[in-house]
């Protein structure tokens, strides 16, 4: 039963978050802070948070013939491409 608690903390935290967005946005440009400053700082946040998640998860349990690693998948693209 415990998780269920922490689910929904989870997700009462990213409803949270999701809604103090667009106020941070007005209290940025409110401060003299550009909006598209805040959007590249956006941007590459979402990019390294991506990379971090493939990283991660791509690397979860064993490597097989039919199921390589991420690392492995990623090494074979680049080998096809030369």
């Amino acid at each position: 039963m415990w998780w269920k608690a922490k689910d929904i903390a989870c997700l009462l935290l990213a409803l949270f978050f999701l809604g103090t967005w667009p106020a941070l946005l007005t209290l940025l440009d409110r401060c003299g802070c550009r909006l598209q400053h805040t959007y590249l700082d956006y941007s590459i946040t979402n990019l390294l948070a991506a990379m971090i998640i493939a990283f991660t998860f791509g690397q979860i349990g064993e490597s097989t013939a039919k199921a390589p690693n991420f690392l492995i998948q990623l090494s074979q693209d680049m080998n096809e491409e030369e």
